[in-house]
C-alpha cells in the first residue's frame, strides 16, 4: 500500500494527516516531511539507493537514523519510508 504525503483532512478548521500503519509506505522529496507528526521505527530508501533505519517521535521528527547495511543504486528523486513498527508508551514519551 502506497499513499501520497500530501492526503489530508480538515478538522475543525486544521489540517490534519492521519498516521502511517505499520507496512504502509510513502515517497517525497524529503524524510523529514515525511516523518512530521509520525511516531515508530521506519526504513527508509535515499535517493541514491542506501537504505536507513529511523526512528521518529511525534513532534521531534527524527530522532534516530542509521544506516544498514544493504543498498541498491538507484536513480530514483524521491525518498521511500515504510513503517516497520510502532513505539512502546514508555518510548514515545521518553
Amino acid at each position: 500500500m502506497m499513499r501520497n504525503i500530501l492526503e489530508a483532512k480538515i478538522w475543525g478548521g486544521k489540517m490534519v494527516s492521519e498516521m502511517l500503519q505499520v507496512n504502509e509506505t510513502v515517497t517525497g522529496y524529503d524524510l523529514g516531511e515525511l516523518l512530521h507528526g509520525e511516531a515508530g521505527l521506519f526504513e527508509a530508501i535515499a535517493p541514491g539507493g542506501d537504505k536507513f533505519q529511523c526512528v521518529a517521535r511525534s513532534g521531534h521528527s527524527i530522532t534516530n537514523l542509521r544506516p544498514l547495511s544493504e543498498s541498491r543504486k538507484t536513480n530514483a528523486l524521491t525518498w521511500r519510508v515504510r513503517k516497520i513498527g510502532e513505539l512502546r508508551s514508555e518510548q514515545d514519551t521518553a
